[in-house]
């Protein structure tokens, strides 16, 4: 996936910047829309790293399912080609933990890694679900030959739908560190979360996540 989704998206999630409404979408410059999967971009104040965000819907899926997923360290190589180590390091509570993760870049550009935070929260109204992923300092000392990333702001959020189906939606901005070239993370956005959504459609189905059962996630009910 290029230069890798946790790469390439970032920002705190939070209702007024992903409500799916008209004024969000004019925010945006939309990039690709193919199989359902729509990609955005936007420039970021201060930063030369552009913003992304990433949208699908998707039917017959479970919360839980789409939670065990995204949480699951194991899947993450699955999702993002170039994360070749992932681990929680520090599990807080069920919403809560602290997970390393490490991408193996394209040579000349040094290999990236980075310890973040893991927050999960659900709407008691309308059981939609936020992930709220940040860089956290102070876990494990940076390690030779590795960039630790100094900034990683990055979401998921999903969203039921009338109809039975879910939104899920994808955003985020990272600083990646040790003058890495704004061109080079730029012209990857638009695929790096594209093909993440593709995989995270087709694998949220398996077994082990479509039968996923999880005590702090409320399903809704018709």
């Amino acid at each position: 996936m290029a230069l890798q989704y946790l790469l390439a998206i970032s920002l705190l999630f939070c209702d007024s910047n992903l409500a799916a409404d008209a004024s969000l979408e004019t925010e945006w410059t939309i990039q690709r829309s193919e199989n359902g999967i729509k990609v955005y971009t936007r420039p970021e104040p201060s930063s030369q790293f552009e913003a992304v965000r990433a949208v699908m819907i998707l039917e017959d899926v479970r919360l839980s399912s789409l939670v065990a997923l995204i949480a699951d360290t194991e899947a993450c190589s699955r999702l993002e080609s170039r994360c070749v180590e992932s681990e929680t390091i520090d599990e807080i509570d069920q919403t809560e933990s602290i997970v390393y993760r490490y991408n193996n870049m394209p040579f000349p550009v040094r290999d990236r890694d980075m310890v973040l935070r893991l927050k999960w929260y659900q709407q008691s109204d309308s059981r939609s679900v936020n992930l709220v992923i940040s860089n956290v300092t102070g876990f494990l000392p940076e390690k030779k030959r590795r960039v630790r990333m100094p900034k990683v702001n990055l979401g998921w959020k999903f969203v039921p739908l009338p109809d039975g189906s879910v939104e899920v939606s994808s955003e985020g901005h990272i600083e990646p560190g040790a003058n890495l070239p704004a061109w080079l993370l730029n012209q990857f956005l638009v695929s790096a979360p594209f093909k993440t959504m593709e995989a995270v459609a087709s694998i949220v189905r398996e077994p082990l996540y479509r039968d996923a059962e999880l005590s702090f996630i409320k399903e809704v009910t018709p």
